[in-house]
């Protein structure tokens, strides 16, 4: 049977992290066929056998694909799992992400072709961070617990449906989603993004709407906690300065071959 979503989760070393994000997808309101990707940036072992110890846990199909750490090439292998997916729809989602229990059911509601769908995400504090790594568990989560323990962008906790939709530009990796033959339209993720930072979401991001797909902002639908961890972006600047040259590229040319590069998600 083919899934009705393909879910990507991008990973790197953060297992305990993970633990709770498939507790939480084994929660999810949405009872269709669900594959999940784990898109691992890395062949850490430690992460194969976390992987495999939960996988009699969970009601859905896992894949687990992995490439060596040369450093950050987190483009490169969600490019690989967007070749792997064999459901029509994607969802994107980071690995120090868990989901509300609406999370994947509010996503495929809403999606249409050509289309981006994008939520925001509960910043969790430290304290109760490490309280549901050390518990593992994912009990604690909720409005009451996010206020106890000061947590940040709590206004994006609260589940509200009856909400609509805005357009609106600019969302994050960490909790979106494509028709998979939309992403592929704009050749996948460009692995010229080699550090962490926020150039590979503003990007694709960018060469989306060029292509005339709109982005949808589902925030009080989509909704996500995010683990505290302290900032890793190493060099945003250097990053940003990637998409500045493509920008100016693609106003010379205004060519497909300007906007697309030497991507390939097909290759």
């Amino acid at each position: 049977m083919t899934p009705s979503v393909s879910l990507i989760i991008s990973v790197y070393k953060n297992t305990e992290a993970l633990l709770l994000i498939l507790k939480s997808i084994n929660l999810q309101s949405f009872n269709g066929p669900i594959e999940v990707i784990i898109a691992e940036d890395n062949d850490n072992l430690e992460m194969k056998n976390t992987i495999k110890s939960f996988s009699p846990n969970l009601n859905i199909t896992i894949k687990h694909i992995q490439q060596e750490d040369l450093k950050f090439r987190k483009c490169k292998i969600l490019n690989t799992a967007i070749r792997n997916a064999t459901s029509p729809y994607l969802i994107f989602i980071d690995g120090d992400c868990i989901l509300h229990p609406q999370f994947i059911k509010s996503h495929l509601k809403f999606k249409k072709p050509k289309q981006v769908l994008f939520g925001r995400r509960v910043m969790l504090s430290k304290s109760l961070s490490d309280k549901l790594i050390k518990e593992n568990s994912i009990k604690r989560l909720g409005l009451f617990n996010c206020l106890i323990h000061q947590c940040k962008r709590i206004d994006a906790a609260l589940y509200l449906p009856f909400l609509k939709p805005k357009q609106k530009s600019g969302f994050w990796g960490c909790n979106w989603s494509i028709f998979k033959e939309d992403i592929e339209l704009v050749g996948g993720f460009d692995e010229q993004y080699n550090e962490p930072g926020i150039g590979e979401d503003t990007d694709i991001n960018w060469r989306l709407e060029q292509c005339g797909i709109y982005t949808l902002q589902i925030k009080n639908h989509a909704i996500q906690y995010h683990l505290y961890h302290p900032e890793n972006y190493s060099n945003t600047a250097k990053m940003e300065s990637i998409l500045a040259q493509k920008k100016e590229t693609f106003s010379i040319n205004q060519s497909h071959n300007a906007l697309i590069g030497d991507l390939n998600i097909k290759g």
